[in-house]
């Protein structure tokens, strides 16, 4: 599931983004203007890069704050995509978004659907070598690790880290993948099993629990410690 950051200081539009982009299955995260406004830049920027977006949408009139600027900044410490947002309806303002690193930009008012269009193609560019090369950027989002990426790269079977890799088994690779597939949820064991059971591998549940250690093991070598929480009598769960 994609996650998108909005950054808009209308709380209102925010609210109304928010609802919006979730019924159409998104994940959001806000940052309500009570939450940065006595922040510094640099704490808001590392606030940004660390909530594991694929996308932000950034509003330029930000009080406290240059919103080009900021963009500006941001985009020096991530690769994320940004679609600016403002009621500033001017060629020279586009330009100076596209110019400090925006990938779009859109006029208030606008039509919900045509930011949907937007950020869709928006991503689709982003994110397009990724999956042609079988490359998945995983970004925990909670505890200590936050905002830490580590990359699965499914054609090699295996997961990077900075400089540290590990190589997978077919069944850790496979168990990663749901996991991955559904982060922030908790996947329930016999969910796991089955996934092993459908690509023809023997499994119960001991077997199960010693691929899991397995694979937690093989993060924390990278680097990625606490990455995947046991829920117990639910589960497992990628953070």
């Amino acid at each position: 599931m994609r996650k998108i950051g909005i950054l808009e200081d209308d709380a209102a539009l925010a609210r109304e983004l928010k609802y919006f982009l979730e019924t159409n299955g998104y994940e959001v995260q806000s940052f309500p203007v009570e939450e940065y406004e006595e922040k510094s830049e640099e704490e808001l920027i590392a606030l940004l890069v660390g909530s594991g977006c694929h996308l932000l949408l950034l509003d330029i009139g930000l009080p406290g704050f240059d919103g080009l600027h900021l963009l500006r900044e941001f985009c020096k410490e991530s690769e994320t995509p940004v679609i600016m947002i403002t009621s500033q309806n001017t060629e020279l303002t586009e330009l100076m978004s596209i110019h400090n690193g925006a990938d779009d930009f859109l006029t208030k008012p606008f039509a919900p659907q045509i930011l949907l269009a937007r950020m869709e193609a928006v991503m689709k560019r982003a994110y397009k070598e990724v999956r042609t090369q079988d490359v998945q950027h995983v970004f925990c989002r909670k505890g200590e690790e936050a905002g830490r990426e580590f990359v699965l790269e499914l054609s090699k079977g295996r997961i990077v880290c900075g400089d540290k890799q590990a190589e997978l088994s077919k069944n850790e690779l496979q168990l990663l993948q749901v996991l991955v597939k559904k982060q922030g949820g908790i996947v329930s064991r016999d969910e796991l099993m089955n996934t092993l059971w459908d690509n023809c591998m023997f499994v119960d549940d001991n077997t199960l629990t010693v691929n899991v250690t397995r694979l937690k093991g093989k993060l924390e070598s990278i680097g990625v410690e606490g990455a995947i929480m046991t829920k117990r009598g639910m589960g497992y769960q990628l953070l």
